[in-house]
């Protein structure tokens, strides 16, 4: 009997008997949909998480930190975070890029305006490999010298540092700043337009490039060239030296740094660099480190609501195996004829299978159907809400479905078609 032949045969018994199949199919229907569903709020949950930590940084880099970083210099045995120790963090394989990093403490002047603000010092064409993202212009390049971008609520943050404190903000007068058109200095003399200045500080000219995005990593910040910052710092610890100033930031040695950043070339590579860098004697850490928490989360809860849809199309496989049982009660005299025309077992089993795989077909295309418009439904409610969408059901989670329902009704329908080929064909003739 051909592959055709049976299906035919297959489709016919069903549709001869609609309102059971339909109501078998409608088990499959709701098995399939609960369990989709289900592990839809789990992978949605789990995306979730992964964009929430996304915001706080690139989960290709690795924050380097040197175990010297609090001032602690009683071990002279201590590893530091200096260009040799960084060439061999470069050299490690799978690593992309490394920039060291230098923080400190600064003054954007627009006018007579001014903004207090923490400057990141970055090699310039590792800013945007990084992960660092602005909301206009762009990252720091190749190239770049007086260049800035300029922390992503700069332009709400300066104000005229003449005015009584009270009144620097919200005083009754609008503050317009336009980071490409206005010209910007920056200086470290942090009591600049000030009664207390020092005019023999003189403020450096410097181009924004870009404006940080709001909400991403380290947008409270401002972004210069490493090789500027370093200037800077240094014509400070001259200043503060002549006028006999004890600034803890400007005992730092050249060319040690007290962090790094480290970009992998390949996600799966990140704890492993991660580790190697640990064994050189430095701390680091990852954003992949805090991924895996929550993913182990998700994943026992994606479990337990698989378990939960599980038993609904365990439920549906039982009605399976009742119809098809009931078919093959029904049936005994077809079967013998069957037999005595020349059907051979396997193909009465062949056709039994058939009837039982087409049941769960159709109840998993449509048990998937159901699944999207209730995800539907969910994420808008959760939308209007205020909430993130809840639910999501990426395509080889609806094939699957299909394929696993499918699955189950080939396997309800076994132990029948089993039971379907042991049956004599003289007695089943004999069967009224």
């Amino acid at each position: 009997m051909s592959s055709f032949d049976l299906i035919k045969m297959a489709i016919r018994n069903l549709l001869k008997r609609k309102l059971r199949t339909f109501l078998t199919v409608l088990g499959v229907i709701v098995g399939t949909a609960s369990i989709v569903v289900m592990i839809s709020v789990g992978i949605g949950m789990n995306d979730g998480y992964r964009k929430q930590i996304e915001q706080m940084g690139s989960l290709y880099v690795i924050d380097v930190y040197s175990p010297n970083r609090y001032g602690d210099d009683t071990n002279k045995d201590q590893v530091t975070l200096d260009n040799t120790n960084l060439d061999k963090i470069r050299n490690i394989d799978g690593v992309e890029a490394v920039t060291p990093i230098l923080q400190d403490y600064f003054l954007i002047i627009c006018g007579r305006y001014v903004f207090d603000t923490d400057i990141i010092g970055i090699l310039p064409e590792t800013m945007e490999s990084m992960g660092f993202k602005t909301s206009t212009g762009r990252t720091l390049q190749e190239g770049d010298s007086m260049s800035v971008v300029l922390s992503a609520y700069a332009k709400t943050d300066f104000y005229n540092p003449k005015l009584d404190w009270r009144y620097r903000w919200n005083g009754g007068q609008e503050i317009s700043i336009d980071p490409y058109e206005d010209k910007f200095q920056i200086t470290y003399d942090t009591s600049y337009n000030t009664k207390y200045a020092d005019k023999a500080i003189k403020a450096k000219k410097i181009e924004v490039v870009g404006e940080m995005e709001e909400n991403s990593q380290n947008s409270y910040a401002t972004f210069m060239p490493l090789s500027e910052v370093e200037k800077i710092i240094e014509e400070r610890a001259k200043y503060n030296k002549a006028k006999g100033y004890d600034n803890r930031r400007d005992n730092r040695k050249k060319g040690v740094y007290d962090e790094a950043m480290v970009k992998a070339k390949n996600m799966d590579d990140v704890e492993r660099i991660q580790q190697e860098i640990k064994d050189m004697g430095f701390e680091a850490s990852s954003l992949i480190e805090y991924l895996k928490q929550t993913q182990e989360t998700s994943k026992m809860l994606q479990m337990v609501l698989g378990a939960i849809g599980g038993i609904s199309l365990f439920v549906a496989a039982i009605g399976i195996a009742n119809t098809m049982v009931m078919s093959i009660y029904e049936r005994t005299k077809e079967i013998g004829v069957m037999k005595v025309i020349g059907a051979t077992v396997s193909d009465i089993r062949r056709l039994f299978l058939t009837e039982a795989a087409f049941i769960g077909l159709m109840g998993g295309i449509a048990g998937v159907i159901i699944s999207f418009i209730v995800s539907k439904v969910v994420n808008v409610v959760s939308l209007n809400m205020g909430r993130e969408s809840i639910s999501l059901i990426p395509v080889w989670l609806a094939a699957l479905g299909i394929i696993f329902a499918t699955f189950v009704g080939v396997a309800a329908g076994f132990f029948p078609a089993l039971r379907a080929t042991k049956l004599s064909a003289l007695a089943a003739i004999k069967t009224e």
